[in-house]
């Protein structure tokens, strides 16, 4: 068989020239007076011949042949047909055109990448051609490339509407997500996660090199399913399982070097000199000459090294695999190492009626964080001459709150955190009978959290204290049950019916400790015995337990016509116990339909249309991502009274009770067109949808009495997100020896907030975003009806007079400070679109891939800029280089600093090399790859990135916090034995 040079194992060769035995036996070729002969070579994706292809001619199906064993096929055809069709189980079937010569080459596309694939959708799969909803599905060839640490980075850009964000480059912080735009206030804006059949897990459960596919439920039609926790959406995670045939072995692994891709560029200590003595000021200068704005900094890099074992039979499937991950940031003593390991089995008994499937994962991870999140506005503040050590060789220190020494900060101050997850789940399908089955879903998942902090005696920050010492930990634990039936049969060929029903309980407990102590007598314990501090304050010490349920019930059916006319609807009945008891339980249904228009007679004309579909959904879906207790009488902490010569800790109403507390309503309309065009030479599909959300929760001021405490939180304010969604993919070029493959998704979304009152609770405008960024408080966001959640509000800038100084719309007389009503909406966070494009290459044994990623229309709070081209620093403190061409002068926070955010970012590029290995090698699969992540971004933004933090109800602010992102080049190597 080898001298044949077929990729085909013996099993595999005999059964496909069986194949083509009987289907030369059972194929009559029928004889016309007038023919023309025909022939060819039919190939697949990878430039391989397709053995016992089927070939018949269009309009003649009893004129056919299949294609031998070097995928040649010949024939004679009626001297007017036209066009062939090539059918061969596991790839699609297309029509070709003849050409004139009557010579053809032709290549069959891969099943796994037509409308036949099997899309997961909750508590189900569903062929692709059969959805009523939006989804969007992604396997490994849509995964992001090169240094890619988490699941959610492995598809950032690459779903429309999808907005993955993570804002610098410290590798122990994770992204924020957000799809089709913001819809609560109070409660969470991320989508649900379902891992391998159990929602809410948690992303960090598994590798990256774990992940089989990916679905993002979009529409409540498809999300539904999930009822009060998915207005935001739905992602289901199914991770790699055992495959039928001999066991496997399988490793993945990269190298990454790292560095800060940008930095501000601030005055050097020639700069500092020269402007002191150009302005006749008294300065002390230190004799140095210290960038420290780069001494914080230093080469990162990262490796990541997986190994798997996957094998099985029949009855009997399994897989394992562990990954161990070490990432050095770019930040002194900042770095992250994570250890994942899983297994997977499948069993089948009893005549294959019954399917077990058992899985197990467990993550354990420890990294050093950046103990003090202010050590960049100290790296920024700092006098240029002051040296990082002093003349007896201990670090440098000024008096001052900015002045610490951030060198000092990260080699003195430790930070350990330390992470455990486990996760097993157990679950068994039954067929009952042919159409109907039982299926039982279990898991039970754990998450400890430990953190040790400890600044000592002689660090700037505990100084006074005399060494500060604390430790907290934390304990998640999450049950879950559920039951489902599900009935699928297809009736008189055309109707095929599908019903599923069930149950589901889950229960999540949490409870934490921390404490904290001061005056240490040596540094040597740092935070393994805070019994040796001696100055224990009341608040030092603190504890807490609580939990929560949530009970549904669900059910969906669809229905399918001859794959032309499909129709969905779904009711989930759920009870939670973080909502009153008036309103504990609630109903989120949906219905959606869908029109294959391309199967009508009257499209049958129209080749180049291989499918077209029509969907239209809507539905209604809820949140219930807020703290435990929220509808409770509360008691805090109030402060201390005295009595009998001691303190004692006081309590008062924290909290109201509210009984009426719901969760959030998010209804959305839906309609979407897919279409596969020319062979699927285009795909893609164009969606519209309308969210609107009511219910909103907010923290709203009531009067005391009758109420106990001054605020209390209520479903009262409505937002609206509309948008539409255009996802693109072609392959413009494929030859035998070339491909290049093609997609750009696009995506606008325009979000409102409604209303924020009613007749009871009563806010027209909320100002947020108080925080400390100039130097001054300032409240740089505001919540007001008939603007986007994220609008920024200041003073408007108008320009400046003829001393360089800056002028504002409406100002108050005295010119140093912008009174409230001086302020009005100068710019708003959220992006207007977003647009991604990915490109992908393969030319014989070479590939190359490559993303870009954009986000346009959004602004950008510049705090830093705003603080540091404070002329008026100078010359205890230093500024930006750009700070000198600005005229001393009052700060004020204006539109003067609202940037624009948009940028185009290469994410990542990758060039690879796949060996082409001899049949009966032990090594099945070697590929070779280098990566480069972050190459450039293209952006008018003038800080160090314009990707900044869109997490919490305040975001789209550089407020000199900033963890610079990095740019890394990577070596991978793939093998597979």
């Amino acid at each position: 068989m080898e001298t044949m040079n077929l990729k085909k194992n013996t099993w595999s060769y005999y059964s496909k020239f069986m194949a083509v035995s009987v289907a030369l036996l059972l194929c009559p070729i029928m004889v016309f007076a007038q023919q023309k002969d025909v022939k060819g070579t039919v190939l697949d994706t990878n430039g391989e011949t397709v053995i016992g292809a089927s070939v018949v001619v269009v309009g003649a199906p009893n004129v056919g042949t299949v294609t031998d064993l070097d995928g040649n096929f010949q024939l004679k055809v009626p001297v007017e047909s036209k066009r062939l069709r090539f059918s061969y189980i596991g790839m699609r079937a297309s029509e070709f055109n003849i050409p004139s010569n009557g010579v053809m080459k032709v290549i069959l596309q891969d099943e796994s990448i037509t409308l036949k694939e099997v899309v997961a959708v909750g508590y189900g799969t569903v062929r692709k051609k059969d959805l009523t909803g939006s989804v969007t599905n992604l396997s490994d060839k849509n995964f992001n490339k090169g240094v890619v640490t988490s699941v959610d980075q492995m598809v950032s850009g690459q779903v429309a509407g999808l907005v993955i964000t993570k804002p610098g480059g410290d590798p122990t912080t994770g992204a924020t997500m957000r799809l089709r735009g913001t819809t609560s206030l109070l409660g969470g804006n991320g989508p649900l996660v379902v891992i391998d059949g159990v929602p809410g897990a948690s992303m960090n459960i598994i590798s990256p090199e774990d992940v089989e596919s990916i679905s993002v439920l979009k529409d409540a039609s498809a999300a539904a399913i999930y009822g009060a926790r998915s207005a935001n959406g739905v992602i289901i995670i199914t991770t790699k399982k055992g495959r039928e045939g001999a066991a496997s072995i399988s490793y993945n692994g990269y190298f990454s070097l790292e560095n800060i891709a940008n930095n501000l560029d601030m005055l050097s200590a020639e700069q500092w000199r020269s402007y002191v003595k150009e302005n006749n000021l008294t300065a002390t200068d230190y004799g140095g000459n210290t960038e420290w704005h780069k001494e914080i900094f230093r080469t990162g890099y990262s490796q990541s090294h997986n190994l798997s074992l996957t094998g099985g039979s029949k009855t009997s499937k399994y897989r394992a695999g562990i990954t161990f991950l070490d990432q050095k940031g770019i930040v002194l003593n900042n770095d992250l190492q994570r250890f994942n390991a899983n297994f997977s089995l499948e069993q089948k008994a009893l005549d294959d009626k019954l399917t077990v499937n058992l899985s197990l994962n467990g993550t354990f991870e420890k990294w050093h964080d950046v103990p003090d999140g202010d050590v960049y506005a100290y790296a920024y503040n700092l006098n240029p001459t002051m040296p990082i050590y002093d003349e007896d060789g201990n670090y440098k220190e000024e008096n001052g709150m900015l002045n610490y020494n951030p060198v000092a900060i990260l080699n003195q101050l430790v930070s350990d955190k330390s992470r455990n997850y486990l996760q097993g789940r157990l679950a068994a399908d039954y067929k009952i009978f042919p159409f109907l089955s039982i299926g039982l879903n279990g898991s039970m998942s754990r998450n400890d959290f430990l953190w040790g902090y400890y600044a000592p005696r002689t660090s700037r920050p505990a100084e006074a204290a005399k060494g500060i010492a604390k430790r907290e930990t934390s304990e998640d634990n999450q049950l879950l049950f559920e039951g489902n039936l599900t009935f699928d049969k297809t009736f008189a060929e055309k109707h095929k019916v599908n019903v599923v029903a069930g149950y589901s309980f889950q229960e999540f407990f949490n409870e934490g400790f921390s404490a904290q102590n001061r005056d240490f007598v040596t540094d040597l314990f740092t935070y393994n015995n805070l019994g040796a501090g001696n100055n224990l304050l009341p608040g030092d010490i603190a504890s807490q337990k609580n939990s929560n349920r949530l009970i549904s019930f669900y059910g969906r059916a669809n229905y399918s016509y001859d794959s032309k006319y499909m129709l969905t609807v779904t009711l989930r009945r759920d009870g939670s116990s973080k909502f009153g008891v008036n309103n504990r339980w609630g109903y989120f249904p949906s219905v959606s339909a869908a029109w294959r228009i391309s199967q009508e007679k009257f499209m049958s004309s129209l080749n180049f249309i291989e499918d077209l579909k029509l969907r239209v959904s809507y539905g209604v879906t809820g949140n219930q991502d807020i703290p435990n207790y929220k509808t409770l009488a509360m008691y805090g902490t109030g402060g201390y009274y005295y009595s009998n010569g001691q303190f004692y800790t006081q309590y008062s109403p924290n909290q109201n009770a509210n009984p009426n507390l719901k969760w959030e309503q998010t209804s959305q309309f839906n309609v979407g067109l897919d279409f596969h065009l020319w062979n699927g030479l285009l795909r893609g599909s164009i969606e519209y949808y309308n969210k609107y959300t009511k219910n909103l929760l907010y923290d709203y001021p009531v009067p005391t009495p009758p109420y106990q405490y001054g605020t209390m939180i209520a479903n009262v304010g409505e937002v609206s997100n509309k948008g539409f969604e255009i996802t693109l993919e072609t392959t413009p070029v494929r030859t035998k020896n070339f491909q290049w493959d093609m997609s750009v998704n696009v995506a606008r979304n325009k979000n409102m907030l409604e209303t924020l009152s009613n007749d009871e609770f009563q806010r027209d405008i909320v100002y947020t975003g108080a925080r400390t960024i100039t130097g001054l408080e300032e409240t740089s966001q505001v919540l007001k009806p008939g603007f986007p959640i994220g609008t920024f509000y200041g003073a408007k800038y108008i320009g400046k007079d003829e001393n360089g100084i800056f002028q504002y719309a409406d100002i108050s007389k005295d010119g140093k400070y912008v009174y409230a009503d001086d302020r009005t909406e100068i710019g708003c966070a959220q992006p207007d679109f977003t647009i991604n494009m990915s490109h992908s290459f393969q030319y014989k044994n070479f590939f190359c891939s490559f993303l870009l990623r954009g986000v346009f229309g959004n602004d950008v709070l510049n705090g830093t800029a705003l603080y540091l081209n404070d002329a008026n620093r100078l010359p205890g403190s230093n500024i930006l280089d750009s700070g000198l061409k600005i005229a001393k002068q009052p700060l004020v926070y204006s539109s003067y600093y609202i940037e624009d955010g948009s940028f185009v970012r290469l994410e990542n590029i990758q060039l690879g090399y796949n060996f082409k290995l001899r049949p009966g090698s032990p090594v099945k699969n070697l590929k070779l790859t280098a990566t480069a992540n972050n190459l450039f971004i293209i952006t008018k933004y003038s800080g160090i990135d314009p990707e900044v933090s869109q997490d919490g109800l305040v975001f789209g602010i550089d407020a000199r916090n900033y963890y610079p992102k990095t740019r890394s080049f990577s070596l991978g190597l793939n093998v597979t034995l």
